[in-house]
């Protein structure tokens, strides 16, 4: 989810990075504003787990998911639904499907653009906020370090 969901902003995928022995290690991407935000606050309010923080936030977005899934299934087994209803309810079934396709493909994307941009970072771990650009699109690419954080944990 390559942070296509904002209409206006600029996409930005965050890699969220540990080093090991020096070596970095590529711990997590983060590719939804929402998610990059909830890993900034955490990190400002020194949580000492902030991933956890955006592990909660997505299996709460799972979850609500879930729930307003239920919720239209719940209005299509229903015998005195107006059949106005019941169209709605299937045609957001089906749009549901189309957005999990697309999402698939636009996880596939940011795997790859991930992956990329950690290349580069390795290569040169003085980017820590850039761009890629290809003919079509343009992607911002910030490298979130947590060892130093987990190293005060540690300690």
């Amino acid at each position: 989810m390559l942070c296509m969901k904002a209409t206006h902003e600029q996409p930005t995928i965050a890699l969220v990075v540990t080093r090991h022995r020096g070596e970095a290690v590529l711990t997590e991407t983060l590719t939804s504003s929402e998610e990059i935000l909830e890993l900034e606050l955490a990190i400002m309010n020194q949580d000492p787990e902030p991933l956890k923080r955006v592990h909660d936030f997505r299996a709460k977005q799972v979850a609500d998911e879930e729930e307003f899934a239920d919720f239209v299934e719940g209005l299509l087994s229903q015998p005195f639904v107006k059949p106005e209803v019941q169209e709605h309810a299937v045609q957001w079934f089906k749009s549901r499907s189309k957005i999990e396709t697309y999402q698939k493909a636009e996880d596939d994307a940011s795997r790859i653009i991930a992956n990329y941009a950690f290349q580069i970072y390795c290569s040169d771990s003085a980017k820590i906020d850039f761009m890629l650009a290809g003919p079509r699109a343009k992607v911002r690419v910030r490298i979130i370090d947590l060892t130093e954080l987990f190293n005060r944990r540690a300690a």
